[in-house]
């Protein structure tokens, strides 16, 4: 499989979560180590490609984190970090794509140019909103459905581009 979609398909079961009653399944570990793995194949391509990796693996040590913490501080620090480890993510997974492009790409420059922005604001929303009391009156209701919907185009673009980046270490 491209590593290109190999970390697609990592990025959408981070999204994913099974609810069975008051028990949570979570697929981010194993979205994360798909991520790192699809990245860990392009770092040959592009520096951005190596930061893409190192931030993967990042936001999977600190998915681990929170697994396994026991203290809430600890907990709310590692969401922290995680949200601005997906933040730098997708900044350089974009502009590793971006730089890749070629001239008969416009839609995907666009797509790619608007994600690299939206995704990462969002998830800094997300993050202050998680750290800072905000009144109730502050609607951030939005930040998850918007940050599902730009995670779910990022990763349909990087299928759709992944035919492109066949190249396996």
């Amino acid at each position: 499989m491209p590593p290109l979609r190999l970390a697609a398909i990592g990025l959408v079961l981070v999204l994913v979560e099974i609810r069975l009653g008051s028990l949570l399944l979570s697929l981010d570990l194993i979205g994360w180590a798909l991520a790192a793995i699809g990245m860990n194949q392009l770092i040959d391509l592009s520096k951005w490609f190596v930061w893409a990796r190192n931030l993967a693996i990042t936001a999977l040590v600190l998915e681990l984190v929170q697994f396994i913490s026991p203290l809430a501080l600890i907990s709310l620090l590692a969401e922290v970090g995680l949200r601005l480890a997906v933040l730098g993510f997708v900044y350089c997974l974009c502009t590793a794509l971006l730089q890749r492009l070629g001239k008969r790409d416009g839609g995907y420059a666009v797509t790619l140019q608007v994600l690299r922005v939206a995704i990462p604001l969002v998830t800094l929303l997300g993050a202050a909103s998680v750290v800072l009391s905000l009144p109730a009156s502050v609607p951030v209701g939005w930040l998850y459905p918007a940050q599902l919907v730009g995670t779910v185009v990022l990763a349909g673009a990087m299928w759709l581009l992944g035919s492109r980046y066949t190249f396996s270490r």
